[in-house]
């Protein structure tokens, strides 16, 4: 299957400035880049839509360069924010660009691409030669068009002119990855269109030599309909200290059934046809969730590895009464109440007051009456009495205990003095 099908077939193609994607992705191999705002030490989930398409780029024997903006980092892309950004220092920026960077081989399975950081270049640029060599192939009238500038200027926000040279500096490394590394595409997502496309223009016009721009539809998050993004709240990140596997796979096996076939594509390395056939499982039986289930297993081991992806499953089988407490290490353990709500609680305490406690019940009656219905677990086992108190014996296989109430809705409770 030619790269351009597939990029098709996963959706990955949200714009292109060549006639067609085949020019891009089916004649002479390319070399690819990816720039990186090193204003965070740790990618997030959205990030992993343009990183395995460029890891299809990889495959079909493309080169890649991971560009990580140490110069414009310092500045900062006024797309997305309603204010400035904070600027950030160079040992800050140095320590980001290394995690991030460490990452992106994870992701890709590989080493095999280069890196650079666009301070080597930015930080020995003249001011006059900047504004006489690159500022006369930029218009003031084309700039304030961009999206990502007019929306601040519509909003009344102020923008700095170190924020408004943003799309120069993004088209100068365009230009400088262009002459001296033969780079002719510029890979990222579907926001950075107008400065990818200023590249474009920019090296057109000072060089003659034709590149390429290519970008990749957001991820959205059906949930909220918001894009996932680092600057979003309750962001998803590909570190495990901030967001832990256990999280991961939680946060992606209670994906909703419109979005979990885009997922599979997108987020994952599975072939179509292996989707397909889940998808078809999936619409015989939802309540099973096996599409999510394969979508969470599959996204936390290409982050984090096999062994992670199966901890995370097994802590996930236990919360939800598939599997027995006592069977998680002391690690797993300890990842799962990090993971999902925990309680300290006491032999003898009602559970109808631990309900409420775990937030599982908004009162005392209603959690007595979620008991009467079957509706609450604890260790797995159906409780019906709503006079049921905890015993020492709920916490003798295991370090923990697990209340459920329905299917998606559990704590974890610990045993305190």
């Amino acid at each position: 299957m030619k790269l351009s099908e597939v990029l098709r077939e996963r959706g990955y193609v949200y714009q292109h400035s060549s006639e067609t994607l085949e020019e891009i992705t089916d004649g002479k191999k390319r070399t690819v880049y990816l720039g990186i705002d090193p204003s965070a030490d740790s990618l997030h989930v959205g990030n992993l839509v343009v990183l395995l398409a460029l890891r299809r780029f990889l495959e079909d024997g493309h080169s890649v360069i991971l560009l990580t903006g140490g110069g414009t980092g310092m500045i900062g892309d006024p797309g997305g924010r309603s204010g400035e950004r904070a600027l950030l220092d160079e040992e800050t920026i140095a320590h980001n660009s290394a995690r991030v960077r460490a990452q992106m081989e994870k992701v890709f399975g590989t080493a095999d691409f280069n890196s650079v950081n666009n301070a080597d270049w930015l930080y020995d640029l003249k001011l006059l030669d900047f504004l006489r060599d690159v500022g006369k192939h930029f218009t003031v009238n084309a700039m304030i068009k961009k999206e990502m500038v007019r929306e601040r200027l519509d909003a009344e926000s102020p923008i700095s002119f170190t924020e408004f040279s943003y799309s120069l500096l993004q088209g100068y490394d365009f230009m400088h990855l262009n002459a001296m590394h033969g780079c002719d595409v510029q890979i990222g997502g579907s926001d950075q269109w107008g400065n990818i496309l200023a590249g474009v223009e920019y090296v057109r016009r000072a060089s003659g030599r034709t590149v390429y721009g290519l970008t990749v539809p957001l991820l959205i998050n059906k949930a909220t309909g918001r894009k996932f993004g680092k600057s979003e709240e309750g962001a998803i990140w590909l570190d495990s200290a901030k967001t832990t596997p256990f999280m991961l796979y939680q946060f992606f096996l209670n994906t909703d059934d419109d979005a979990v076939e885009e997922y599979l594509l997108k987020l994952t390395l599975l072939p179509k046809s292996e989707i397909d056939e889940m998808m078809q499982k999936h619409a015989s039986a939802p309540g099973e969730r096996q599409a999510q289930r394969l979508l969470a297993n599959t996204v936390t081991e290409l982050v984090h590895g096999a062994d992670a992806a199966h901890s995370a499953e097994k802590m996930s089988e236990t919360l939800f009464g598939r599997s027995d407490a006592a069977a998680l290490s002391k690690d797993e353990v300890t990842a799962l109440l990090e993971g999902v709500p925990s309680l300290q609680t006491r032999v003898g305490e009602p559970l109808a007051d631990v309900l409420v406690q775990a937030a599982l019940a908004a009162s005392k009656r209603e959690a007595r009456q979620f008991m009467a219905d079957g509706a609450v677990a604890l260790n797995g086992a159906k409780v019906t009495d709503p006079s049921r108190v905890l015993m020492k014996e709920d916490f003798q296989n295991a370090p923990v205990a697990i209340v459920r109430r329905g299917r998606r809705n559990a704590a974890v409770l610990t045993l305190g003095s």
